[in-house]
Order: structure tokens, then C-alpha cells, then sequence
């Protein structure tokens, strides 16, 4: 008689293992290519920069490659890692398909150009940017566009819901800033905004308004506004479905599996990868002309 043993691994130990395949420890020979999640950050701070201004530029080809493009609407700043008082951000009136990384601006807390490109800056997006980055250290790149399924959405005021494995990348770590005040040319508006997010969040849905998502890289925070926007185009679907036919009832993903779900999909080194196919295929298809 033969008796076969069960082993089941729990949610917690699950999460251990994950958390700790992705911890940074250079072991003796140890390869960080090797790693599946990880951030190829240059040691050096100029370098960083330069990485990163093409990395933005490289985001905008992105964005607009997936229609987020509205006119002169919408920004990525990125706090410079260099002089980390100041951030870069994209000239006003420049389309996202033609953005290089010699176009960007650098300016000060209080919007003084001090380098980069000779080129108007977008005043909105500067208040609005300029006082999230200084209410968050840790927020170095910022998101804000007018997409089309983030802005429908964000005319209810309502956080998504757990509805799918994608949803979950948002789980704790989106708020909804329903105080629209119009146009952002006020300072103040901006610092409402910053304070809605809170001292953890990196995403917010702004009533009437739109999506903002943020990260610790240009790349991060450029995989969430892409992930957001897909999750606000669920929601928009599965409500559409459920109003058109009743007896069909929302699942919802559980507190512990989201919770779980969201570390190994939401980590900064997850959306930095989950951020990289994007930028490797508009390198591919534009030659890499936004590189310059």
C-alpha cells in the first residue's frame, strides 16, 4: 500500500519566496541579468540622466504609439538625478511622436528653466508635477495624460476594483482626488492633488480629469499609467456588460490574493520589466531617432 503525500504552500510562504528572489544581493558571481526582475540603474549620476532622458523620450514614442497624445495635453516630469532639486519635463507643444531627449527641460522648484532644451515649459503640468515631487522624495518620474479610458472613467470619482489579476497591480496603491478645481494654473491645486496621494501611493485618479501614476524611474511609473488606463478600459467594459445584462454578477479578486498579487506585479522592478518590451519594440520601429 502506497500513500502519497500533499505538500501546499501557503500564500505567506509564496510571498517570501517572491520578495526574496528579488532582493538586490550581489552574491560572489552573481549576474544581475540573470535576475528576472531587476533595475540596470547606471552607478553613475550623470549617466543615470542620460539613461533616463531617453527613457522618457522613449516613453513618449510609447504613448503615442497607443493614442495617448491630446493636443498640447499631457506630461512626464523626472526629478534629475544629478541636482535632485531640480526635474526635466517635455516642452509645451511638442507632439509625443516627435519628442526627443534633447527637447527636454530642466527647471527649478519654482519653474525657472536652468538647462536642457531652449523651450517653452507646460505651465499645468508643472504645478501639478513640481508639488508631487516635492511632497515625495521617493516619487522621481511622474505621469499625467489624457487618455481616453483614464479620463472617461475618472468622470465617476471612483477607485477600479479588484476585478482581475491586472487590477491588482493597483491594490493600496491608488487614490482619487475628487476636488476638480478646473484647469491646473493655481499652485494650489497642484499641492491638493500631491496631499490626496498620500506619503505611499503612487496613483491617483483625477476626477474629471484623468489618471496620474508615478514611480522610482521614468519606466515604472510609464508601465503603471499604461496599466491604469487598460484596468479604467476593464472597468468601463465590465460595467457595460453588467448594466446591458443583469443577472451577471461581479467576481472580485479577494483582500489576501490582491494583496499578494500586487507584490509580485506591482514592485518597481516588475514594472520597470513589465515597461522594457514596450521601449525596446519603439527602439526597433523609430530607429532609436529619439535617443539623440
Amino acid at each position: 500500500m502506497s500513500t502519497t503525500a500533499t505538500t501546499t504552500t501557503t500564500t505567506a510562504e509564496a510571498q517570501t519566496r517572491l520578495s526574496t528572489a528579488d532582493q538586490d544581493t550581489p552574491a560572489a558571481g552573481q549576474r544581475a541579468h540573470k535576475r528576472l526582475h531587476y533595475i540596470p540603474r547606471p552607478a553613475d549620476k550623470h549617466e543615470e540622466r542620460k539613461w533616463q532622458l531617453e527613457h522618457m523620450a522613449g516613453a513618449f514614442r510609447v504613448f503615442a504609439k497607443l493614442g495617448y497624445c491630446d493636443g498640447a495635453s499631457g506630461h512626464i516630469s523626472l526629478r534629475d538625478p544629478v541636482d535632485t532639486n531640480t526635474f526635466w519635463i517635455n516642452p509645451y507643444g511638442i507632439h509625443f511622436g516627435l519628442l526627443k531627449a534633447s527637447d527636454m527641460v530642466r527647471v527649478d522648484e519654482e519653474g525657472n528653466r536652468v538647462g536642457g532644451a531652449d523651450l517653452p515649459v507646460p505651465t499645468a503640468g508643472f504645478l501639478i508635477h513640481s508639488q508631487i515631487h516635492q511632497a515625495r522624495p521617493d516619487i522621481n518620474a511622474a505621469c499625467h495624460l489624457h487618455s481616453p479610458y483614464g479620463r472617461a472613467w475618472s468622470t465617476f470619482g471612483k477607485p477600479i476594483e479588484m476585478l482581475n489579476q491586472d487590477s491588482c497591480m493597483f491594490y493600496n496603491d491608488l487614490s482619487v482626488y475628487a476636488g476638480f478645481g478646473g484647469v491646473v494654473f493655481a499652485k494650489d491645486e497642484g499641492i491638493r492633488i500631491a496631499k490626496e496621494m498620500g506619503p505611499t501611493n503612487k496613483n491617483i485618479i483625477l476626477q474629471n480629469h484623468g489618471i496620474l501614476t508615478a514611480g522610482g524611474t521614468v519606466d515604472e511609473a510609464a508601465a503603471f499609467f499604461i496599466a491604469l488606463e487598460r484596468a479604467c478600459h476593464c472597468q468601463m467594459v465590465v460595467e457595460n456588460a453588467a448594466l446591458a445584462n443583469p443577472s451577471l454578477k461581479k467576481t472580485y479578486v479577494g483582500h489576501e490574493e490582491a494583496e499578494y498579487t500586487k507584490k509580485g506585479t506591482g514592485s518597481p522592478e516588475v514594472m520597470f520589466m513589465q515597461f522594457k518590451n514596450e521601449y525596446d519594440m519603439i527602439v526597433k520601429e523609430s530607429g532609436g531617432d529619439f535617443l539623440l
